[in-house]
């Protein structure tokens, strides 16, 4: 079967998509196949054949983009194929985990509940359980390997640019407030300076959990991180946010063309308007910091015919 598929749709974009997903392959074409082979055709050259072969992300990287997106939108039919193809590309479990766990930031527990007893019913039928219970993070985190005169170098920020700093990690702790200063330099000092006029109560539970506890669990580096919130916040459609991330990823090391691609492969799951809105926005960014030359200069080849 797979032989006449190949010689139907092409040997490039079937290959790519059975070793991507190599339990679900069959149920990926069989629809599509019997009902309108044209739109199958057009499918798989755009992404098994095209976005999926492109090789900008590692499939590392971009099936954790992928997961975080799903798991943002609700797309739970999808998800599961999604974590098969992880684990078949090598993804250790744990760190398909944490994408789901790092959501709870961004979307509640709701949808982090279902995606995470699916995650479980996946990794269970795959007999992997034993490599989540066995990589937990002790209670405290990672609180034991910090201290205050080893993160206060990786502040991003000056006395002049923040100066209540000193000030804030006394009421709110120097571990919340330096992961913040870190990771969103100019972002983390005016967030935390409103919700300490709003809410001093709010604003420690806050710190605590996202930026001395949920951001500092280091099981995900901070430039793969920081790519997948970016992916989530364009589903979800959240505009503001996403300015912030694109430029946390680019601080932590991701290359304006890693950034563009997670807007560009996001055409998959969210179509083309979304797309367009969220090339300007990185563009935009990517202007700011003198690097569109680097973009430029660096497309792909056009694809061969």
């Amino acid at each position: 079967m797979t032989d006449k598929l190949k010689a139907k749709y092409g040997a490039k974009a079937i290959e790519n998509a059975a070793r991507l997903h190599p339990e679900d392959f069959p149920d990926l074409l069989a629809w599509r196949d019997e009902m309108d082979q044209h739109y199958t055709k057009l499918m798989m050259d755009w992404t098994y054949g095209g976005m999926y072969a492109r090789g900008v992300l590692s499939d590392r990287a971009r099936l954790l983009v992928v997961i975080g997106q799903c798991v943002a939108i609700g797309e739970l039919e999808e998800l599961p194929v999604h974590i098969r193809s992880a684990l078949a590309q090598r993804v250790p479990p744990r760190e398909i985990f944490e994408v789901i766990l790092q959501l709870t930031v961004y979307i509640g527990y709701q949808r982090i509940n279902r995606a995470a007893r699916i995650f479980r019913d996946v990794i269970k039928a795959a007999g992997r359980m034993d490599e989540i219970t066995k990589t937990q993070l002790p209670l405290d985190g990672t609180d034991s390997q910090r201290t205050l005169e080893s993160d206060r170098p990786t502040w991003g920020v000056s006395d002049e640019g923040f100066p209540r700093r000193e000030e804030l990690m006394k009421k709110y702790g120097w571990r919340g407030i330096g992961s913040g200063l870190r990771l969103q330099p100019t972002h983390h000092p005016v967030t935390v300076q409103l919700l300490d006029r709003v809410d001093q109560n709010f604003t420690k539970l806050w710190e605590d959990f996202v930026y001395a506890g949920m951001y500092t669990r280091n099981i995900l580096d901070h430039k793969t991180r920081e790519l997948i919130v970016v992916g989530e916040l364009l589903v979800l459609g959240e505009t503001a946010q996403i300015e912030n991330h694109m430029r946390a990823a680019l601080m932590h090391g991701a290359t304006p063309r890693e950034v563009m691609e997670v807007v560009l492969q996001s055409t998959i799951y969210i179509g083309m308007p979304a797309m367009t809105r969220n090339v300007r926005t990185a563009m935009k960014i990517i202007e700011e910091q003198g690097a569109i030359s680097e973009l430029e200069q660096n497309q792909l080849p056009l694809p061969l015919r």
